[in-house]
C-alpha cells in the first residue's frame, strides 16, 4: 500500500486521526496551510499542516520521527547525518526547522539548500508530499526580472485584480519577482503586489498556483 505522506506516517506513530486545515494571514512563516515559502533571497522552505482529532499528541515522538526521515534523506544525498543546520557549516539538503502539535493542529516546517532538494525530499518514500507540485522557481529583483523578459510573460494584474502596467510594476526597485512553475500554495516573505492574471490570492502573502501552470508574483 502506498504511504500517505510524512505527517500521516508520523501521525500513525502517535495514533492520531488527521483531517483538513485552515488558512492564515501572517507575514512571518507561521502557516496554517501546507505551502512552499519563498524569501526575497530566493531561499525556500515548506510546511506540512494537518488537523488532528482524538488523543493528545506527543510532540517529542513526532519530532524524533521527522528528524529520522530528514537525517536519512541527507545521508542519501551525501551530507552529514543531521536534522538541523549548524552555524558555520554547509547548509544541509533538508533540515527540520520546527514541529508542533497544539490545539488540534500539527505543523512541520522544513528548510532546504535548494529548490531541487525540496523537490527530491517531497518525492521520497518517507514523505510523498502531495501538497505542492512546484517544479521550478526563480527569484530576482524586479529590474532584473524586467530585463530578462519576465514581465512580458502573460497578463499581470495588481493584487486586487485590477490592471497593471509594466511601468508600474518595475517602478518599485525594492520589490522582488518570483517566477514559478507547478502548483500549490506559495507564501512569500513580503506582501503580494502583482501577480499573473488567474492566480488565486489567498491572503496578503499567499497565492495558489493551479496545477501545471506558470505564474509570476511580485512581492515586497
Amino acid at each position: 500500500m502506498k504511504k500517505s505522506g510524512l505527517l500521516l506516517a508520523a501521525a500513525a506513530v502517535a495514533g492520531m486521526l488527521l483531517t483538513g486545515c485552515g488558512a492564515s494571514q501572517k507575514s512571518t512563516f507561521s502557516p496554517s496551510v501546507s505551502c512552499v515559502y519563498v524569501a526575497q533571497d530566493g531561499s525556500v522552505s515548506s510546511a506540512l499542516v494537518k488537523e488532528y482529532e482524538g488523543d493528545t499528541v506527543n510532540s517529542k515522538d513526532l519530532q524524533q520521527y521527522l528528524e529520522a526521515a530528514v537525517i536519512r534523506f541527507n545521508q542519501e544525498n551525501g551530507a552529514q547525518g543531521l536534522a538541523e543546520n549548524k552555524m558555520g557549516a554547509d547548509k544541509l539538503p533538508a533540515s527540520l526547522q520546527s514541529v508542533t502539535a497544539d490545539k488540534g493542529v500539527m505543523k512541520a516546517v522544513f528548510d532546504y539548500a535548494s529548490l531541487e532538494d525540496l523537490i527530491k525530499f517531497r518525492q521520497t518514500e518517507d514523505n510523498e508530499d502531495t501538497s505542492n507540485t512546484v517544479t521550478a522557481l526563480e527569484v530576482s529583483k524586479v529590474a532584473d526580472a524586467d530585463a530578462a523578459g519576465w514581465l512580458a510573460e502573460g497578463q499581470i494584474v495588481k493584487a486586487d485584480g485590477s490592471p497593471a502596467s509594466a511601468e508600474e510594476i518595475k517602478s518599485d526597485a525594492a520589490a522582488s519577482a518570483a517566477r514559478i512553475s507547478g502548483g500549490g500554495n506559495i507564501m512569500f516573505s513580503g506582501k503580494v503586489l502583482y501577480m499573473t492574471e488567474g492566480i488565486e490570492k489567498k491572503d496578503e502573502y499567499t497565492v495558489t498556483v493551479p496545477e501545471g501552470e506558470n505564474a509570476l508574483d511580485v512581492f515586497k
